[in-house]
């Protein structure tokens, strides 16, 4: 069956929903309004549904816009890496890796590996998916991703795993914080101040599990930062503290502006595992790529 739309139409459907307006999705496409809006219509005539209604403030996909928005954002997206593996295999790059990270995970490991793997393996490419970070499993099951890298205090389940690293969770705070000095600090110590989070859903194996639930208490104040980086640019400023694995703060210490403490006497541990679809070939480039990993950095 051939399809009614084009690509042109699809990036069409994401910059609407992204921007809410079809005067800033033109901007964002090149367009003028009136083409974009002529785009619209003519997809709408060619699927008979509308795809768009006006909100208060912004336009909002119908049920049929969101069921093409959907397909829109795989459809582009699959494109994308098409693209990409296309323009690697031109430069003599046979096959990519890519690679998932969790959102507290650093990338301070990656020119050793980079380095490493490229010695033993120079025809194969090794990508980082960044928008992936909240969800790596989920990425990996879909096939979005070959390897993740993630944290937790048990290995994901349905999934060939291998444990990378025993890590510990600290509190990171800007050197001159009244916590900053302590050997250790209790749920209660941090839950009384601005806490930075990376999100507002709690994560399996990790501070909301270990340290706030068993104290009963919760953060009065949360401020969601997405990335490791803006997360500790706030506390840089003053403006909070968070709880991140060790590692990943390793290589943000030694500027001497932040400091990590200690999470309760006994202290809280996660592990790191590096994870890959069950059934994948044993010398995959993947499991090749982990393998490397574990060398390097276990």
């Amino acid at each position: 069956m051939t399809t009614r739309l084009s690509t042109r139409q699809m990036q069409m459907m994401v910059a609407i929903a992204d921007t809410g307006s079809v005067s800033d999705a033109a901007v964002q496409l090149g367009l003028t309004q009136s083409a974009l809006s002529h785009r619209l219509k003519e997809a709408e005539r060619l699927l008979g549904a509308l795809l768009f209604t006006r909100g208060p403030r912004r336009l909002n996909p119908t049920s049929a816009g969101k069921r093409l928005l959907h397909s829109a954002r795989n459809v582009l997206a699959e494109l994308e890496r098409a693209e990409q593996d296309i323009q690697r295999l031109a430069v003599g790059i046979e096959q990519v890796v890519r690679v998932g990270v969790e959102a507290c995970g650093g990338y301070h490991w990656l020119p050793a590996t980079l380095a490493a793997f490229g010695e033993s393996h120079p025809h194969i490419g090794i990508e980082i998916v960044p928008d992936v970070s909240l969800e790596p499993c989920r990425a990996l099951r879909r096939g979005h991703v070959d390897l993740a890298l993630v944290a937790g205090s048990h290995p994901p389940i349905g999934f060939d795993t291998i444990m990378l690293k025993r890590d510990k969770l600290r509190l990171a705070v800007r050197y001159d914080h009244a916590l900053a000095q302590r050997a250790w600090v209790s749920a209660e110590d941090v839950a009384a101040e601005p806490y930075v989070a990376y999100h507002t859903t709690p994560e399996k194996g990790r501070e909301y599990e270990q340290l706030f639930s068993p104290a009963g208490v919760l953060p009065a104040r949360v401020i969601s930062a997405g990335v490791t980086e803006a997360v500790l640019s706030l506390i840089r400023h003053g403006l909070g503290v968070s709880v991140l694995p060790a590692w990943t703060l390793e290589p943000h210490l030694a500027a001497g502006d932040l400091t990590s403490v200690g999470l309760t006497e006994q202290g809280l541990y996660l592990n790191w595992y590096l994870v890959m679809r069950q059934g994948d070939p044993d010398r995959s480039a993947a499991s090749d790529l982990a393998r490397t990993l574990h060398a390097i950095i276990g």
